[in-house]
């Protein structure tokens, strides 16, 4: 191996076993200086003690990496900037096969750990390798990235499905897809990019691959490492970039898809905004008061540090520590009354951890909203002196999640009865916009376009069947926080899927005149209504 790699440094992810292990070995015998970034921090221990050994090289050292959280790798990229090294050499070779569900954010976990969370890692450390080139980054794909012929956008953003191989082969495709969008944006640089198929290794990916050197089949991690060292070092590829290599370092003609460039650029433009590199904060404000069942931005009277001293209570102690006796409670009432919708409806708030209800009732933070002057005299005007809050409904959107996909109207037929006046009021807690928050049908009540698609049971609620032109022309809620809108019950909405990468709070209030009946099938409440 050359010389040149003598003192540099380098990262290499899933560097504490398999092909990793190997790669991290040979450039720690190279006189490099080596990170391995994975999760287990015993294997990562046994790791870096077998490399010094083996290498005779002390200046190897861990860091801990979980590429399924993106907070993991924004924490793994602050502590290697605080070093104030260099960073001449990225492998990115770490991958899972065969796992199952999702990653913190809510991804698909196999896409998300082999693609995302490399995606984010290469991303936040490209300044650095600019400027410390000349530089590489080593992206370990697979000849399987060769069969997928489109992206299955759908898939990315739910629970690994039973053929889990597709999203492998889709996972490895977007590796090699953003080799060719790195190596465009790194061309006038002195960074390059190249990815490498390491060949059917006798590793830990899977039980097959562990029993195959049993079975005399396959290649060893050490083999395995050639191209990654190749990539890593060879004075032949100054200059080349964007290429994919073999086992034997030959290079494997990249698939058309490839050369596609809109799937590129919108692969690339969805990892901004998934994983929070994109900006999405903006500026524009929309004046709600000119459509019809909506009103505002109408802002709060609290001030900006306390909603985020509020908001940064409700993360930290109200959303982790439900009323967890309370809930039992009332599950057994509803049980024993034979109250199966509100029973149901409150296992879903529990398993899903996404709307929490009636908190105003045990969090003082939540109340304090509630008791928002202008809050109160805003629905003042609409209803009257006297409020009744019916009920509350805290929502959290995580990443890459759609909390309501369907078009309804939140009118409540079999909860409300008698004569009377309702509004909902929708409060941003964190910033809401077109890529996070909910949207609306303009004027829906005069479009015949709507037919009712179905009708929830419990609530009365309909959802409708919207076409994809009227969808189109749907106009975003953009709050910043502490603002809210105000809407009524002909309000034809949804909730937007999440693709800013952040989570977005916000709370909802249902509110009514004295003169409404609450009734008391469905309705998770844990006391009466009351009175604001």
């Amino acid at each position: 191996m050359n010389q040149d790699l003598q003192n540099q440094v380098c990262i290499v992810t899933g560097g504490n076993s398999g092909v990793g292990l190997m790669t991290a070995v040979r450039l720690a015998k190279a006189g490099c200086h080596v990170f391995i970034a994975c999760r287990s921090i015993s294997k990562a221990t046994k790791a870096v003690d077998y490399i010094r050994q083996i290498s005779g090289n002390k200046n190897v050292e861990f860091l801990p990496l979980n590429l399924a959280s993106l907070d993991s790798v924004r924490q793994f990229v602050d502590s290697f900037i605080t070093r104030q090294l260099p960073l001449h050499i990225l492998v990115n070779n770490a991958g899972i096969f065969n796992q199952r569900g999702t990653t913190q954010e809510g991804f698909e976990l196999i896409w998300g750990t082999n693609y995302l969370g490399h995606f984010l890692l290469t991303y936040l450390l490209l300044e650095k390798l600019k400027s410390s080139a000349f530089s590489r980054i080593i992206m370990v794909a697979s000849d399987l990235a060769l069969k997928p012929k489109t992206i299955p956008w759908n898939l990315l953003v739910k629970k690994t499905p039973l053929n889990f191989l597709e999203l492998y082969s889709v996972s490895k495709l977007c590796l090699l897809l953003l080799t060719t969008e790195l190596a465009r944006q790194l061309e006038n640089t002195n960074v390059i990019i190249n990815a490498v198929h390491p060949g059917f290794v006798q590793s830990n990916i899977t039980i097959w691959h562990r029993m195959s050197k049993y079975l005399g089949l396959g290649i060893s991690p050490e083999k395995g490492a050639n191209s990654t060292l190749f990539c890593a070092h060879s004075s032949q590829l100054k200059g080349i970039s964007g290429k994919f290599f073999d086992s034997q370092t030959q290079e494997i003609p990249l698939p058309k898809i490839t050369t596609d460039i809109d799937l590129t650029k919108q692969l690339w433009e969805r990892s901004l905004l998934w994983s929070g590199c994109q900006n999405t904060t903006t500026n524009e404000t929309i004046n709600y008061d000119n459509f019809s069942g909506i009103s505002g931005p109408y802002t709060l009277k609290l001030d900006s540090q306390e909603i985020a001293q509020i908001t940064k209570t409700i993360f930290a102690e109200i959303l982790p520590k439900p009323p967890g006796k309370l809930l039992f409670l009332r599950l057994l009432k509803f049980l024993w009354k034979l109250k199966f919708g509100s029973a149901f409806l409150l296992l879903v708030q529990i398993w899903k951890q996404e709307f929490h209800m009636e908190r105003h009732l045990d969090s003082p933070e939540i109340w304090k909203i509630c008791q928002d002057e202008k809050l109160l005299a805003k629905l003042q005007e609409y209803l009257g002196e006297k409020l009744v809050l019916w009920r509350s409904e805290l929502w959290v959107n995580y990443p890459a999640k759609q909390l309501i996909p369907l078009w309804h109207r939140d009118s409540y037929p079999k909860l409300l009865s008698g004569v009377g006046k309702t509004i909902n009021v929708y409060i941003a807690l964190t910033e809401v916009n077109k890529f996070n928050g909910f949207e609306f049908i303009s004027n829906a009540k005069k479009d015949r376009n709507l037919s009712v698609k179905m009708t929830d049971p419990f609530s009365g609620n309909d959802f409708f069947e919207v076409t994809e032109k009227l969808a189109e022309n749907s106009v975003p809620v953009i709050l910043k926080p502490g603002q809210f809108v105000i809407f009524t019950d002909e309000l034809v909405h949804r909730s937007v899927c999440n693709i800013n990468g952040q989570v977005r709070l916000s709370l909802t209030l249902r509110v009514t005149q004295p003169s409404v009946e609450v009734l008391p099938n469905y309705n998770p409440n844990y006391q009466q209504s009351v009175l604001l």
